[in-house]
């Protein structure tokens, strides 16, 4: 099969699990196989990544809708096998079940309980989202903290990501699936919001985390909000000599700096599905991925 997700030329580590975790189910990527489309909330009209996808089945396995201004379209080549969420089943009138986050196929690989039960190193591990490494050093804000900082873009390889989830007692994520991660690997997690509203959109961004939070059973979680752009004077003195047709907002990275480092001190909120949750998903993503495989061996031995 051929997997599809988003690439971002620096990495994402959400993004970049797909092509690490679903080889251990399905086999190595083959681009003249069927389109697999997992971990990731690409289901959106003008998606570049199904561009070139025509006359392929496409298999939707725990992907999520990207809200935009029209429904998502489909044809007879899309085939669901489940959604992330319940307002991904929504924007699709309810036809396909949903279970969870593709993700949280993690749990049934092997090496997973070696990965899990990776021994403790760190009291409390942040994980920005990926577009907020261009604001801030956060290594250093990490350090300022007495926190561990963990990169969302994976540079030494996903299973030390892994293992540095794991290896922590709490971890507090911008990144979704920091955040998600965590969960599988049952370390209590917290969310805090600083960029997506401004890189990812702030209706795409609730939209995904309330999709997957609902699956999970917690739809009331606290989070932690710090404002990236605010008003100054200034904005005052153009928008007078613009008869208030100009607003203007200002990125004031020293303001904006204390109150994410205070901010981030004093979280005390942190958050884990219940263990009958994670049970229940696994059991039927399980199922899920039983059955594809079963399809994929009956097909090879038809052409046979």
């Amino acid at each position: 099969m051929e997997y599809i997700y988003y690439k971002d030329s620096k990495g994402n580590f959400g993004d970049d699990l797909n092509a690490w975790l679903w080889p251990k189910f399905f086999g190595e990527a083959r681009p003249d196989g069927d389109a697999f489309v997992g971990i990731g909330s690409i289901l959106a009209n003008d998606s570049p990544l199904f561009r070139n996808l025509s006359g392929k089945r496409k298999i939707v396995f725990g992907t999520g809708i990207r809200p935009g201004w029209q429904p998502f379209t489909y044809d007879d080549s899309w085939d669901i096998r489940f959604l992330r969420g319940p307002l991904s089943s929504y924007a699709f009138n309810n036809q396909y079940e949903y279970i969870a986050d593709a993700a949280y196929a993690l749990g049934l690989i092997n090496e997973f309980n070696g990965i899990k039960n990776t021994e403790k190193k760190y009291e409390v591990s942040v994980i920005p989202y990926f577009k907020s490494l261009a604001y801030f050093d956060w290594e250093q804000l990490c350090k300022q903290l007495g926190y561990h900082y963990i990169s969302p873009c994976a540079e030494h390889g996903i299973e030390h990501t892994l293992r540095e989830i794991a290896a922590s007692k709490y971890v507090i994520a911008e990144a979704m699936h920091g955040a998600i991660i965590s969960d599988i690997l049952r370390v209590p997690w917290s969310r805090f919001v600083l960029t997506t509203p401004v890189t990812e959109g702030l209706k795409v961004s609730e939209y995904k985390w309330m999709d997957w939070l609902y699956s999970i059973d917690l739809p009331t979680t606290e989070t932690a909000f710090i404002k990236l752009y605010r008003k100054s004077a200034v904005h005052q003195w153009v928008k007078k000599l613009s008869a208030n047709m100009v607003h203007v907002d200002f990125l004031v990275k020293k303001v904006v700096k204390e109150e994410l480092l205070s901010t981030l001190s004093s979280i005390d909120h942190y958050y884990l599905s219940k263990d009958e949750v994670i049970e229940r998903i696994n059991s039927r993503i399980s199922e899920k991925i039983y059955l594809l495989k079963q399809e994929k061996r009956q097909l090879i031995m038809n052409n046979e």
